[in-house]
């Protein structure tokens, strides 16, 4: 597996703040998260929702609070629990 997808469970798993959905986006909590823990993330990407660049490559990640949405593929998925308390990280294949 790839280190930088295991990095990103570990900030998944402790977030810097929690997911508020009033307040923010779901893409926008993620990317913050991210950037929080020094994460280069591009998020203008016509094929996901951002790109998280790193030493090992480019990864292309959707988010979503919706299991259902996930589509085998190219392109990584966080989902985020409707309620904000638990998120998985999915590698790419």
């Amino acid at each position: 597996m790839n280190p930088t997808i295991d990095l990103m469970k570990t900030v998944f798993a402790n977030p810097p703040k929690p997911f508020d959905p009033i307040n923010q986006t779901l893409k926008g909590w993620a990317v913050f998260c991210l950037r929080d823990r020094g994460f280069v993330i591009v998020t203008f990407s016509p094929k996901s929702d951002f790109i998280v660049s790193s030493k090992s490559g480019d990864l292309l990640f959707n988010v979503t609070e919706n299991p259902d949405d996930v589509v085998a593929g190219n392109v990584g998925w966080i989902i985020v629990a409707a309620d904000g308390t638990t998120t998985v990280v999915g590698a790419t294949e």
